[in-house]
């Protein structure tokens, strides 16, 4: 994955903090720490020396494309012949 820096370089990163991951997958801090917990998102080691928790990119990355080949799959799925008759 590549952040853009302020000028539009491209950046290579290898951890995101719980912050920074948050952010891209749209989520809260608190569903972050419930992925890590459940080991859908992976922490880099060592941490970080201030104590913040640093994420794999590549295990946020896989999650994101999971999550999104789901919402795709559903709104596929999605015709007028499954919608109730009142919509």
């Amino acid at each position: 994955m590549d952040i853009f820096s302020p000028v539009g370089r491209r950046l290579p990163v290898s951890a995101m903090t719980v912050e920074e991951t948050a952010k891209y997958l749209f989520v809260s801090r608190a569903q972050i720490q419930k992925l890590l917990e459940l080991g859908k998102l992976l922490e880099v080691l060592p941490g970080n020396p201030s104590g913040k928790l640093n994420i794999d990119v590549a295990s946020v990355e896989a999650y994101r494309k999971k999550t999104d080949a789901a919402v795709q799959a559903w709104l596929d799925s999605r015709t007028e012949d499954n919608e109730p008759p009142w919509l």
